[in-house]
């Protein structure tokens, strides 16, 4: 038997057993184990949208010191450029590097198609590695990363922070050391965190407009709604966002670039 049938043959036993069992109904209100393995099975997942049909802005590998050594930084930039532009760092998943962003996501080609409806123009930046020997922002980002997009001539007087996954309870930690003065915007997709996390940053991010997007089908989804709607229920900043259809995957986080593009430009202005 082939890997490709075998695995069909398994995962088709399995939905059988499971339906046939009465077991589907449980596994899908999560009484039983199963339902974010089988979701991409089941079709919840959806396929990888189609990046938009505009011509993207430059991307630039630039080398900066870090830590006494030279390291590089991934920086799109919007099309036609501009002097002093606002700048969102973002911060990958625990599979990604600096590249992901751009080659994977297509940031790139919707900050274009976001400028050209309308969105205040900016910059996007990514390293590798950022986060520290605990899991949480790097002081890299701050002391040397930062200084270094200024340098380049970017606004970084106050950021915007895009991230995904474990990189999604990065930024939701940075903005909490850094604050409302430092930071302008937050936009976290399928966020890492727990329930205890959510309660923590329900606090701490308050005063920080805040966007945070789980899938449904998301083992995640469930501390991620219970951050929003603290958030919410605190009425101090704007709060976007939602739990939609979807899974943890590149299909969700291309899926919500859009109107996390629109969010972070409006207000980074």
């Amino acid at each position: 038997m082939s890997i490709l049938s075998r695995r069909h043959f398994l995962i088709g036993g399995t939905a059988a057993v499971a339906a046939v069992g009465g077991a589907y109904p449980l596994v899908q209100a999560d009484i039983l184990p199963g339902r974010y393995r089988l979701a991409p099975y089941l079709g919840k997942c959806g396929s990888m949208p189609k990046l938009p049909k505009v011509t993207p802005g430059p991307v630039r590998e630039l080398p900066f010191s870090a830590n006494g050594r030279t390291t590089s930084a991934m920086v799109g930039f919007p099309p036609g450029g501009a002097e002093h532009l606002p700048v969102v760092v973002m911060l990958h998943g625990s599979n990604g590097d600096a590249r992901t962003p751009f080659d994977l996501y297509g940031v790139q080609y919707h900050l274009a198609a976001a400028v050209q409806s309308g969105v205040p123009p900016f910059a996007m930046a990514a390293i590798d590695d950022w986060a520290d020997v605990t899991g949480d922002p790097s002081p890299v980002i701050t002391e040397s990363l930062v200084p270094f997009l200024h340098d380049q001539g970017l606004s970084t007087g106050r950021i915007g922070l895009l991230g995904w996954s474990i990189g999604g309870r990065g930024v939701l930690s940075l903005a909490s050391a850094l604050g409302p003065d430092r930071v302008a915007v937050v936009a976290a997709t399928s966020p890492a965190i727990s329930h205890d996390d959510a309660v923590a940053f329900s606090r701490s991010v308050a005063r920080v407009p805040v966007s945070v997007t789980c899938g449904r089908d998301d083992a995640l989804s469930i501390p991620a709604k219970t951050l929003l709607d603290r958030l919410r229920l605190a009425k101090t900043a704007e709060v976007t966002g939602g739990i939609y259809a979807g899974c943890h995957d590149a299909v969700f986080r291309r899926r919500m670039l859009p109107a996390q593009i629109a969010f972070l430009g409006r207000h980074l202005v």
